[in-house]
């Protein structure tokens, strides 16, 4: 593994261990028994690892969604996506954690309205093509509800899982978020 993909996997998982605010990159370094200098070769700084992580977990998300247009509109498959969504984010659960942190590098060095836009766009085109498909029952509105709700539970259950499940496994945490989700999408079955 090449010294950047080990340091990003330390980083990663020191994160997930204490937090992003709690960790710098001198304990990443002696963590890897490497150098700060050489760590520093591959980041400059913090904020570059952070972006880094970043632009992985939104890469291997677009992909997920990708792989969903790719297929026939149902309900169930959304949710096999989600739940795959969910999966990523666990799994980088602690960049979202450092809310003030990550919040900073966001506004620095992303256009997340872009982001954000494309986000929405992606939750339209699901929506109405399970509309279409008969898959959901929609009023005028609720397109734009539904999207609006996923945004704020995708953007928050990592912060409640991390503060009232923190003696449940990953699974039983995501069987517990998606079974929410499901309810909620119910209403419009």
């Amino acid at each position: 593994m090449k010294t950047k993909d080990k340091i990003l996997k330390e980083a990663l998982r020191l994160f997930n261990e204490r937090g992003l605010s709690q960790v710098g990159v001198r304990e990443i370094a002696r963590s890897l028994d490497i150098s700060v200098g050489n760590l520093s070769y591959h980041f400059p700084k913090k904020e570059d690892l952070i972006m880094e992580l970043l632009s992985q977990i939104r890469m291997a998300n677009d992909a997920r969604y990708e792989e969903y247009f790719e297929g026939r509109a149902s309900l169930g498959r959304f949710l096999g996506t989600f739940r795959q969504i969910m999966e990523n984010q666990y799994r980088y659960r602690g960049v979202f954690l450092g809310h003030d942190e990550i919040n900073q590098v966001i506004k620095k060095h992303f256009d997340y309205l872009s982001i954000e836009e494309k986000r929405r766009k992606f939750f339209h085109r699901i929506y109405t093509d399970l509309a279409k498909a008969g898959e959901l029952k929609l009023a005028e509105g609720d397109i734009e509800f539904l999207i609006s709700f996923i945004t704020l539970f995708g953007r928050f259950w990592m912060m409640e899982a991390s503060i009232s499940f923190t003696d449940k496994s990953k699974e039983e945490i995501i069987d517990h978020y998606m079974g929410l989700l499901k309810k909620q999408l119910g209403l419009f079955v």
